[in-house]
């Protein structure tokens, strides 16, 4: 049978069997070539098509595609970094330093101790760290420290506000200067010094209204109580009283302001001052007596009546001057009782 009927009766590609290893050997190669290459083509054809059907889902996801690949680059350099270090990174930093291996173990990589390290470069930096004060007998360390925290170099460079300086009186200087000397050596910074000085004369000025308050409430509650007491003696018994608390010695006539522990002033307290009026009225016996002027003022006009009594008897009882001689004569008897 001739080649060409071959072709027309066996399936393509296929050989005979009768006719494997017979003399047509160039035939059949070339067959199988020819077969191979058809194949081929329906192979690359299908894979065409198929690629054509999936292109929508293969352009979206081409950007997450290359997100990761970027990330899993990354990694690859982080794990190479990583890999280039022994194990006992750590202690090996450390050199034995047991502090610095513990502050160590806190980072899980080398490249964490890095970034907390820029991290705090940073912030040094930035001005936002301040430094601690440092040992005062260091006085060049102290010295820099000030000049960096704004800190005078002594107590007198603090400058304070005019809302202070207006409210300081002369007895609040001693107090303001060893507050500040105090300060300085505290290393309290001319802020702080400002404010603690400002509270300072609020709070004063607060405590004195309300002391001032309390005060007039209180010296008119006594009035009150005494003046019903006393009815007309009232300023008779205040002048006897006063007088006998001032002869006490070392309390003087300012014993009014005088305060108790509770803060009430001597004279404010109605039971203290009925007692002084009582101590007052047996040691004088009459409000005339109670001063050395009144008492001048009593002596001489008892002997000025008794003058008129001598010279002219009828001007002595004409005028009613008996009477106010006996009213004298009384006060010196009750005096002396």
């Amino acid at each position: 049978m001739t080649d060409f009927m071959r072709r027309l009766l066996l399936p393509y590609p296929y050989l005979a069997p009768e006719d494997e290893g017979a003399g047509g050997g160039e035939t059949d190669k070339v067959d199988e070539g020819d077969a191979a290459e058809g194949e081929g083509a329906d192979v690359d054809e299908g894979k065409a098509v198929e690629a054509e059907a999936e292109g929508g889902d293969g352009a979206e996801e081409g950007a997450e595609g290359a997100d990761k690949g970027k990330d899993a680059d990354e990694g690859d350099k982080a794990s190479e970094v990583a890999a280039s270090f022994p194990e006992n990174w750590r202690e090996l930093a450390a050199d034995g330093d047991d502090e610095l291996l513990k502050e160590l173990k806190r980072y899980g990589s080398v490249k964490n101790v890095v970034k907390a390290l820029k991290e705090s470069k940073d912030t040094i930096r930035s001005g936002k760290l301040k430094r601690d004060m440092p040992d005062p007998k260091d006085e060049k360390a102290m010295a820099e420290w000030r000049k960096s925290e704004g800190i005078p170099d002594d107590p007198t460079g603090y400058e304070l506000p005019d809302t202070v300086k207006t409210r300081m009186t002369d007895e609040d200087k001693p107090i303001i200067a060893s507050f500040t000397e105090y300060a300085h050596q505290k290393g309290a910074t001319p802020a702080a010094v400002n404010l603690a000085a400002e509270w300072y004369f609020d709070t004063l000025e607060a405590m004195e209204g309300e002391r001032i308050a309390k005060d007039n409430e209180a010296r008119e509650t006594a009035e009150e109580t005494l003046r019903k007491d006393w009815g007309g003696e009232y300023k008779a018994n205040l002048q006897l009283g006063a007088q006998f608390v001032s002869g006490i010695p070392g309390v003087g006539k300012d014993w009014t302001d005088a305060r108790m522990p509770d803060g009430r002033r001597l004279g404010d307290i109605p039971e203290f001052v009925s007692w002084a009026a009582d101590m007052g009225r047996g040691e004088f016996g009459d409000p005339v007596f109670a001063t050395s002027d009144s008492i001048e003022r009593h002596n001489s006009r008892k002997a000025e009546i008794e003058g008129i009594m001598k010279a002219d008897i009828n001007r002595y009882y004409k005028e009613g001057l008996d009477r106010e001689y006996s009213e004298i004569l009384q006060r010196e008897e009750r005096k002396r009782a």
